[in-house]
C-alpha cells in the first residue's frame, strides 16, 4: 500500500510539472530554447584550459612526488627515511588538497558564468524557457553554438 500511495504522489507530482511547463510554453510569445551541455564542456575553451590547467598542476605534483621519493632512497638510516616520508606524505596531502580546492572555485565560476552566458542568449533570442538538450524529444530552438562562442570570448 505505501508503494501504491508513493506511486501517486510521483505521478501526481510529474502532472503538475507537466502543466507548469505547458502553461509557460502556452504564454504568448514564450518560446523554449535547448542547450547542449556535453557539446559545451567539449567545445569551449574556458573548459579546455580549466582542464589542461588541472592536468598541468597534476604533472607539476608527480615530478614533485618522484623528486620527493629520490630525497627519501638517499638517506641512510631507517630513521631518516621514516621522518621523509611522514613529512612528504603529509606535504602531499596539503598540495593534493590545495589542488583540488582550487580546481572546485575554478569549475564553480566556471558553471556560474557558463549559467550567466545561457541565460543571456535566450533572452537576446526572445526565448523564455531554457532545456537541456537531452531532455528535449524535438522543437525547441538550439542556442549552443551562441553559448560557446560567447563563452570563449
Amino acid at each position: 500500500m505505501k508503494k501504491y500511495v508513493e506511486y501517486v504522489v510521483v505521478i501526481v507530482v510529474a502532472a503538475l510539472l507537466g502543466c507548469a511547463i505547458c502553461c509557460g510554453c502556452c504564454k504568448k510569445g514564450s518560446k523554449i530554447a535547448v542547450v547542449d551541455v556535453q557539446k559545451i564542456v567539449s567545445m569551449s575553451r574556458p573548459v579546455a584550459e580549466l582542464r589542461q590547467d588541472m592536468q598541468g598542476q597534476m604533472s607539476n605534483l608527480q615530478a614533485w612526488v618522484n623528486a620527493s621519493n629520490a630525497q627519501i632512497e638517499k638517506e641512510g638510516s631507517q630513521e631518516k627515511k621514516d621522518a621523509l616520508t611522514k613529512q612528504y606524505q603529509e606535504e602531499l596531502m596539503n598540495k593534493q588538497q590545495a589542488i583540488q580546492k582550487d580546481y572546485a572555485e575554478k569549475l564553480q565560476k566556471l558553471d556560474a558564468d557558463l549559467t550567466k552566458i545561457i541565460e543571456t542568449t535566450a533572452k537576446e533570442e526572445g526565448l523564455g524557457i531554457t532545456l537541456v538538450k537531452g531532455s528535449v524529444a524535438a522543437g525547441g530552438t538550439d542556442i549552443t553554438d551562441k553559448v560557446i562562442a560567447k563563452l570563449s570570448k
